[in-house]
């Protein structure tokens, strides 16, 4: 094939990949990758990167490695936290220049372009916005010279050890674990108390306090008072519902350390500290204070976090519009439980949003059926329609759903048998052409 030589001042376009276009991007990869090409893995999204409408190199991404030790030990979360939050980290799973082009500083121009744009194309996709990407770049193949100069940090590199399914083993191919934050301070957002399934990215969006249900009544100062303080006569210097409020609007607003939460609550003006019920300082500045950081942490240490997870979950549901409602069970790939299980979750969905509502654990002695009525107790389903695959095509539960005053809609399998054979023996005349019954 004729070598395609650009000159280094050619515009590079970078764009998603269209359906009709899948089998080319597969089959290049295929031919022209060292590794070759089976599938991406988790979420996935493939790019292209063009000059004048030639295809100069593709890209894919998918979920992020569940467990490495260096960029896990670097973001330093929880195990818990990381069962949660690994979904907000991309992997960039393949990178191809066509062997035939030629063009300079190519590479990491096109990873500059891709990271522009990547965070919204997966909250479009995938309904979530990304914090972090990372690859892992094959020692004595490649130098990383691409990433380093497209501002990627090396964290170090890899054991040599590989996985097939859940057993892991030693094939001696280390690789430079390169990562970078898409968001400022997303170490902070990854690690913090506070991650709230609204997150909407970068701590760049202060929350009007007026603009969310917060003070009156069943408000979330209201709500937030039956939270039992638990500090000291000497320890309340500032409220605690005050203190538990402006950490949930910081949460929305990107700011999940301890450390953003009281930047948030600086930034708040007189009026919106009033209306938190913030400390009034009636003998020095006349103003009123807000909290430190010390003050966030020693509270969110000491109170019944199930109750304000509760209470936080319930409030924020209430906030977001939605009006259908998904059950969605998955497994989380590389966490397992001591009896070796796997974890598996039910998640409560809004659809459009993907905002997650409320999570179960399933039991490891169980499956999702009997985790749906006690996941449903958490949220609000009034007037919501509750969609479901057919494993949780129950009579049981749908009584429930009627109960809450909700509507469902269900998928009907081999598992509801005579459902199954009565909707199949139905005909066109069976519906009356007003959509009404007679």
């Amino acid at each position: 094939m004729e070598t395609g030589v650009y000159s280094k001042d050619k515009k590079i376009e970078v764009r998603l990949v269209k359906p009709a276009e899948e089998e080319k991007w597969e089959q290049l990869m295929k031919e022209h990758h060292y590794l070759g090409f089976e599938r991406l893995s988790g979420e996935v999204m493939k790019y292209i990167a063009e000059v004048d409408g030639e295809w100069v190199a593709l890209l894919g991404w998918g979920s992020a490695a569940f467990k490495c030790i260096e960029r896990d030990r670097w973001i330093g979360w929880r195990k818990d936290q990381q069962w949660k939050r690994l979904k907000y980290i991309a992997n960039n799973q393949r990178f191809l220049v066509l062997p035939w082009i030629r063009m300079k500083n190519l590479a990491s121009r096109i990873l500059s372009l891709n990271l522009r744009r990547i965070s919204k194309d997966w909250e479009d996709r995938h309904g979530h916005a990304l914090l972090m990407v990372e690859t892992f770049v094959e020692q004595g193949r490649f130098t990383g010279a691409s990433y380093k100069a497209a501002g990627w940090n090396y964290l170090g590199e890899t054991k040599g050890y590989g996985r097939n399914g859940a057993k892991y083993y030693y094939h001696g191919v280390k690789k430079d674990i390169y990562i970078k934050e898409l968001v400022k301070g997303a170490r902070d957002i990854l690690t913090a108390e506070l991650m709230l399934p609204q997150w909407i990215g970068g701590g760049k969006l202060m929350i009007e306090v007026g603009s969310v249900a917060v003070a009156g009544p069943g408000g979330l100062l209201e709500r937030l008072e039956e939270i039992k303080d638990p500090r000291g006569g000497q320890g309340k210097h500032h409220p605690l519902k005050a203190v538990l409020a402006i950490s949930i609007l910081a949460g929305f607003a990107g700011m999940k350390s301890y450390v953003g939460m009281e930047t948030y609550a600086k930034n708040l003006t007189q009026e919106e500290r009033k209306i938190l019920g913030c400390k009034f300082d009636d003998w020095d500045t006349l103003t009123y204070l807000v909290p430190s950081d010390t003050t966030f942490s020693r509270v969110h240490r000491k109170i019944d976090s199930e109750q304000f997870d509760r209470i936080t979950y319930e409030w924020i549901a209430e906030q977001s519009k939605y009006d259908r409602i998904s059950l969605d069970g998955k497994t989380l790939r590389g966490a397992r439980l001591e009896s070796g299980k796997k974890v598996h979750l039910l998640s409560a969905v809004a659809h459009g949003s993907g905002e997650v509502l409320a999570q179960q654990e399933v039991d490891e002695k169980s499956n999702e059926i009997p985790a749906a009525e006690p996941l449903l107790d958490q949220i609000d389903i009034k007037g919501k329609v509750i969609t479901a695959d057919a494993l949780h095509t129950q009579v049981e539960l749908a009584e429930y759903i009627k109960k809450r005053e909700a509507d469902y809609v269900f998928f009907v399998k081999e598992n509801q048998k005579n459902l199954k054979n009565e909707i199949d023996q139905l005909e066109d005349s069976d519906f009356s052409p007003s959509g009404k019954n007679d």
